[in-house]
């Protein structure tokens, strides 16, 4: 009970990190999608060149899938998270009548929903809050996979902002390295991971699982780790990031019309 309650107020603290940041990755996506509204650039599928669009238009859908994940995550922590309190298994016999009162006194004082019935051996709630988490760090990692395309030294059409000694090349001095978008397709990468683990724990037996809630603890420590290190990485990304017009110009004019 006293570990599953703390994970769900650390999970609390580390959604309100990764929303704020989220709102940060959402705002300044949108400077960019009204800033660049029309600024023509080529739209790739498949890696290739193929056809017109605007460089707003990508903006707006980096816009659009930040705050999606945002809504995902506020929606999850708001009516998923629950103060756990059920006792050896899940009777609150040892409370005797007291039980339930003790229950909601618990939730109040914390600031939690109280549930139906406690939640030890049904870790859906747990999941689904991941799962959110997750869905936060990919799409920072899609973002930043964009970047980092456009980064290549043949595209050259936007850049992290620059820093003292960030991405350079210790042996190539030629090279501009995108190290946020690292950070963030990495931590990724690494809370994607860690879906399959909170799914699989949900499978449990009888009132208590075995070698279930602790296959979380470290799980759940990385995901919420790698989330707001993705999100907070591509939020700095976005808010400096430089666009070379000209470039992508060329970039159309390379297709000779078509």
């Amino acid at each position: 009970d006293i570990l599953d309650t703390a994970a769900v107020t650390v999970i609390r603290r580390a959604a309100d990190l990764v929303l704020a940041d989220l709102q940060r990755l959402a705002a300044a996506a949108a400077i960019l999608a009204e800033r660049h509204r029309a600024t023509l650039t080529v739209a790739r599928t498949l890696l290739q060149q193929a056809v017109p669009t605007t460089f707003g238009m990508k903006a707006a859908g980096w816009l659009n899938a930040s705050l999606d994940a945002g809504e995902s995550l506020s929606r999850t922590t708001r009516e998923r998270l629950a103060v756990q309190l059920g006792g050896a298994a899940g009777t609150l016999a040892a409370l005797g009548s007291n039980g339930p009162a003790v229950l909601e006194g618990l939730g109040g004082a914390l600031g939690l929903p109280v549930p139906l019935t406690p939640w030890h051996s049904d870790r859906s709630r747990l999941a689904e809050i991941a799962t959110s988490f997750a869905m936060a760090a990919a799409v920072a990692g899609k973002i930043a996979l964009d970047v980092s395309l456009l980064m290549q030294t043949e595209i050259g059409e936007a850049f992290e902002p620059a820093g003292a000694g960030r991405g350079i090349s210790s042996a190539m001095p030629q090279k501009r390295n995108p190290a946020l978008s690292i950070t963030a397709l990495a931590s990724a990468r690494r809370a994607a991971a860690a879906v399959p683990v909170m799914l699989g724990v949900m499978i449990q037996a009888h009132e208590r699982g075995l070698g279930t809630m602790q296959a979380e603890w470290l799980t759940l420590t990385e995901l919420l780790r790698s989330s707001a290190g993705a999100v907070a990485s591509m939020a700095e990304v976005l808010e400096g990031l430089e666009v070379d017009e000209s470039r992508m110009r060329d970039a159309l004019v390379s297709s000779r019309g078509l």
